[in-house]
């Protein structure tokens, strides 16, 4: 009896572990990324192109967390999508020069409430968590940049916090330093990883 009862306190434990390492297979790394840029997109220089601009698409930490907002961000050029690019990442992206490129960002966000406080009666007050909802929608900004052949561009996604109107993500070139300096804390991503900015 005492026998068969450790043989059976065995296969507990045997498959206690088999089950946690099923969990821990299926479990993503904090180290894998989301970012992915579209090589087929019309200004994304070949391989075998002798001009193309060097261009780093960052898109440091934030302080806090920004809800909604902190997803993937969607980068489009010129009206189709180019890249993803997750909080915390940077990649590089070879495209073909062009002048007056538009360059828009599109991220989901949180905005509302719905229901404001002046509308609610002192018998809501305790439950001011359930005062209104907050929707979300997607925020759409348009930036143009000029890509010239030879040149090296350091786009620097940055969130901005509109309050009620939602956080909307702001594109701006910065000089190397500034890209250096944000780039420590962050995943170089893609072709990145094989040129960091910290090498230039």
């Amino acid at each position: 009896m005492l026998m068969a009862r450790k043989q059976g306190w065995t296969w507990v434990a045997l498959l206690a572990v088999l089950g946690l390492g099923g969990c821990a297979s299926t479990f993503t790394s904090p180290w894998v990324s989301g970012t992915q840029v579209d090589r087929n997109h019309h200004l994304v220089s070949g391989s075998s192109e002798p001009l193309f601009a060097t261009v780093y698409f960052i898109r440091p930490l934030t302080e806090r967390a920004m809800g909604f907002s902190d997803n993937a961000l969607t980068v489009k050029v010129d009206g189709r999508k180019l890249l993803t690019i997750e909080k915390g990442d940077y990649t590089l992206v070879y495209m073909r020069p062009r002048l007056n490129t538009t360059l828009t960002l599109e991220n989901l966000t949180e905005v509302g409430p719905t229901k404001s406080s002046n509308t609610m009666s002192d018998a809501d007050t305790p439950n001011w968590v359930q005062r209104g909802t907050w929707p979300t929608k997607v925020i759409a900004k348009n930036y143009h940049f000029d890509f010239a052949a030879g040149k090296s561009y350091f786009l620097m996604l940055e969130p901005e916090d509109g309050e009620f109107r939602g956080v909307f993500f702001v594109a701006k070139n910065v000089d190397l330093f500034t890209a250096k300096e944000k780039t420590q804390p962050l995943r170089a991503v893609g072709l990145a990883a094989n040129q960091p900015l910290a090498n230039l």
